[in-house]
């Protein structure tokens, strides 16, 4: 029982002193707050009495004596301070910042032997202390006091070696503008401790912006990696990089590697950066770089993804520059996806792909492979029409387990190249068998575009009513079926079997136009026009001929179509489709502008007046 009562009385005891001490400390919170106010107001000596009346009650609270030493130092009260400071070193002797506080007061009032002499004395008391060190340096940096500075510097390097605060002193000498001793410094601390590369190499890239310093930066990292390869050569390739010499940059880069080291990631990113610049045969360099080297199959099919990047980077969608929407151009029922470019001539396309082909059958499993066996097979159906080697990377990349996105980007594509094979009753094969696991918009679509093409008007027009039934309006493929629609019901007249025959004629030059056979497809749509000048579909067929004649640069003939559009339905497209070719082909400005001002005197009420209107002011404005 006694020994209980002594227990509960101790508790009491150290609960009411636990009480005391926390309102003491918001007591000295609220007088700080009080001595502030004062401050601010202008009442300085007032506010120097609480803060002095403070300290004499709680001498040891490191709060207030901050406060007193901002409040000299702010109100220039150094003498005060000098005294206060003195009075801390006696009780606190082992103190370090006392002492640099104190020397700088003593700076500051004036006395800077005194000063000198305590920092010094500091030096010899504090002789193992880094920090003490490392805050000497930026005193004497601040104050320009540069013998005193290399006075310590050689004290503390031969402490504790030569790197000793070479990073801090590099900042030092950059912001100074002293670039070759900044960068020896910098130098230093890349040759003693190669964990610290990436902040220096921060400011040395940072340092290079300056106009003055490029050329020391080099000189001096070029004279470097001939003794410290390993450190400097990164540094030197992002410098180059940064600069924009790109070529240099991949040889730093190379002669990185011949010293042993091998950093997958960093070759990976540094292509990517390559290609990211365009830089398209020097990423193809670095890619083929890490393929030689590399085993690792999530890195082997990056770098494979990375080259098939590459070669679709320089794959350039053409047309690009039409002033309207030509012949539904963005309608997926009409969309050519055979309209690109690209700057690698056809000849060396094909044999670069050709040997990536051979390294991906002959690597590792990697999650990125099935990606890159469909973008090469991308540029297999687009750029090289090699229909059949585009189905085999196709298939290839299905069998390596794409994930649901890629897969249906894969049968979507696989169904173009069968259309474009002529094989449409495989691609409905291929459709269903797939629609069976899942009903997928695009899927269903891509039958609709096949009943089209196959020239039966009457089923596409039951599939496509019941699409619209079945989505939302909200859905980016409503406006084509709607258009595609339209198309059916004003060209496809049942009751007139010519007008019929002549629509499926326009529908299998649609087909030959996916098969990519440009020159029978306008044989066809020129048939469509001699037979029955005046039918329904003649218009459109002129236009889409005469579209066909521009893509194969025979100019003259789309003009001559385009003019025949004069008097029919469409024939702001086709006084349009003449300005653009003089414009842009023919590089006759003046006739393209003569034609666009006919929309505006002679078609006001077309739909495209408005962005002709603004074409026109634009040639004006170039012109002027």
């Amino acid at each position: 029982m006694n020994n209980c009562f002594i227990y509960i009385f101790i508790s009491l005891l150290f609960g009411y002193g636990l009480l005391s001490a926390e309102q003491n400390k918001k007591n000295i919170n609220a007088t700080l707050k009080t001595a502030k106010m004062m401050e601010h107001s202008g009442n300085i000596d007032g506010a120097l009495g609480i803060y002095s009346d403070l300290y004499k009650k709680n001498m040891g609270n490191y709060n207030i004596i901050r406060q007193l030493r901002t409040f000299y130092r702010k109100h220039k009260k150094f003498e005060e301070g000098i005294i206060f400071l003195k009075s801390q070193l006696k009780s606190q002797p082992n103190d370090f910042q006392t002492y640099i506080e104190l020397g700088e007061f003593y700076f500051l009032n004036d006395e800077k032997l005194d000063a000198k002499s305590i920092w010094e004395e500091g030096i010899n008391k504090f002789e193992d202390n880094r920090s003490y060190y490392r805050i000497m340096v930026s005193i004497y940096n601040r104050y320009n006091l540069d013998s005193e500075l290399d006075y310590i510097l050689k004290i503390g390097r031969k402490k504790f070696g030569p790197s000793f605060l070479s990073y801090e002193v590099g900042l030092i000498f950059q912001s100074k503008q002293v670039y070759g001793k900044a960068m020896d410094e910098y130098l230093k601390k890349l040759k003693m401790e190669h964990k610290s590369i990436g902040i220096v190499q921060r400011n040395i890239l940072n340092m290079s912006d300056e106009e003055d310093a490029a050329g020391i930066i080099i000189e001096k990292l070029e004279k470097a990696a001939v003794k410290s390869p390993r450190n400097i050569f990164p540094i030197l390739a992002n410098l180059y990089f940064k600069q924009q010499n790109y070529i240099e940059s991949l040889n730093s880069y190379k002669n990185w590697t011949k010293t042993g080291e091998w950093d997958e990631r960093k070759w990976l990113a540094f292509a990517n950066d390559l290609r990211d610049e365009k830089e398209y045969i020097l990423a193809i360099d670095a890619y083929n770089f890490i393929l030689g080297r590399t085993v690792r199959s999530e890195i082997v099919g990056s770098a494979l993804l990375g080259l098939a990047k590459t070669f679709e980077d320089q794959v350039i969608p053409k047309h690009k520059s039409n002033l309207i929407p030509y012949f539904f151009d963005q309608n997926i029922f009409f969309q050519d996806p055979f309209q690109v470019s690209t700057a690698i001539s056809p000849v060396h396309l094909k044999n670069s792909i050709e040997i990536y082909d051979s390294l991906l059958y002959s690597l590792p499993r990697s999650m990125l492979l099935a990606e890159a066996y469909f973008r090469l097979g991308e540029i297999q159906f687009r750029i090289l029409q090699d229909f059949d080697k585009a189905l085999e990377l196709f298939q290839s990349a299905l069998m390596k387990n794409p994930d649901v996105k890629l897969k249906q980007k894969i049968i979507l594509r696989t169904i173009d190249v069968l259309i474009a094979k002529g094989k449409l009753e495989n691609a409905i094969e291929l459709l269903n068998k797939n629609l069976e696991k899942k009903d997928q918009i695009a899927l269903r679509q891509k039958i609709i575009l096949i009943s089209f093409l196959s020239g039966d008007p009457d089923s596409t027009l039951i599939l496509v009513n019941s699409e619209l039934n079945s989505i939302s309006l909200a859905e980016s493929s409503f406006n084509d079926l709607m258009e595609l629609k339209d198309i059916l019901a004003q060209y496809y007249q049942k009751d007139q079997p010519k007008e019929q025959d002549l629509f499926k004629h326009f529908l299998n030059a649609e087909l030959l136009i996916r098969q990519r056979k440009t020159s029978e497809a306008i044989e066809k749509l020129n048939f469509i026009i001699q037979e029955s000048p005046k039918s329904k579909i003649s218009s459109l067929a002129i236009l889409r001929q005469a579209l066909l004649l521009q893509r194969t640069q025979r100019y003259n003939e789309a003009l001559r179509l385009a003019n025949l559009l004069v008097k029919t339905n469409i024939a702001d497209r086709g006084i349009i489709l003449t300005g653009q070719i003089h414009e842009i082909h023919l590089g006759n400005p003046q006739k393209a502008l003569a034609s666009y001002m006919k929309i505006l005197n002679e078609h006001p009420s077309s739909i495209f007046a408005e962005p002709v209107r603004h074409h026109i002011r634009k040639l004006q404005q170039e012109k002027s």
